[in-house]
């Protein structure tokens, strides 16, 4: 059975409404309440100046909660409610009524109220600690699933524009990436470069080199014979043309990574309704 919540302060509760309703669900569950109590918002302006002024109180007779909200943080009117739903628990048991002295001070005379408000502020603050690290899971579980429902979703849009990539898709960014620095680095190499010597593949690779790979060794002098009898400019045009083939097939990923990143801001929005 659900808390009944009355605001009777200037608050708006639309922020903090939902987490009574949770917390008191969360003792409840804990603790198994026979009765629900009224948890009232009130507003003190004078109280509010007090430094050492009231946060909260329970009435065992009407069961209700009173919580003032003048200058507080939401988490601390919570956690006013919390230490206020054990000694509603108290209340039920039979156990607030001890008796003797109940005026000001009374933790420190009354030994028997002493140790129900010492129950109050442990198991209060220990259940919604709980409470709150079990939202938080939940929340970043919920994450985790949207998170891979976007991933489905992106991968989607990759088979579309036909870049099939397993990775999670970020918008082609690290597709992109990946590519040109492997271009780069097959520039910086020399692996796309016709006049690197084909012997420096073989460095610390000596066991290659087998007897059925001399021809090409022989094949290589005869290339060289042939650049030192004129044929530089032949050969460095042909380069030339290898590089100005990389630099447009790089420029062209980037053109497509650019499409289907403004194309996946469209869809996005109207396929992960779909999704939900």
């Amino acid at each position: 059975m659900p808390c009944q919540i009355k605001n009777e302060s200037n608050m708006d509760l639309a922020s903090i409404e939902p987490h009574v309703n949770g917390l008191y669900d969360y003792f409840d569950k804990k603790i198994g309440f026979q009765k629900p109590p009224a948890i009232h918002f009130d507003s003190d302006p004078s109280n509010q100046s007090k430094v050492l002024g009231k946060t909260a109180y329970y009435d065992p007779s009407s069961l209700e909660i009173h919580v003032f909200t003048d200058g507080r943080h939401p988490k601390d009117m919570l956690r006013s409610i919390a230490h206020e739903l054990i000694h509603h628990q108290q209340n039920e048991e039979g156990r607030l009524d001890v008796g003797g002295y109940m005026g000001e001070g009374y933790y420190l005379k009354n030994e028997e109220m002493k140790k129900l408000e010492q129950e109050a502020m442990l198991k209060g603050n220990s259940l919604m600690r709980e409470y709150e690290d079990n939202l938080k899971i939940e929340e970043k579980n919920s994450m985790s699933l949207k998170e891979w429902k976007n991933n489905e979703l992106n991968q989607q849009l990759m088979k579309k524009f036909g870049l099939l990539q397993e990775a999670p898709f970020d918008g082609g960014a690290s597709v992109g990436k990946a590519q040109l620095e492997e271009n780069e680095e097959e520039l910086e190499e020399g692996r796309v470069n016709p006049r690197a010597e084909k012997s420096d593949k073989f460095v610390g690779h000596e066991d290659r080199l087998r007897p059925d790979r001399m021809h090409e060794e022989e094949e290589l002098e005869e290339g060289e014979e042939v650049i030192e009898e004129g044929e530089e400019d032949v050969v460095e045009e042909e380069i030339n043309e290898e590089i100005e083939k990389k630099k447009n097939k790089m420029n062209n990923l980037k053109e497509s990574i650019k499409r289907i990143a403004r194309a996946n801001k469209i869809v996005l929005k109207s396929l992960n309704k779909r999704i939900k």
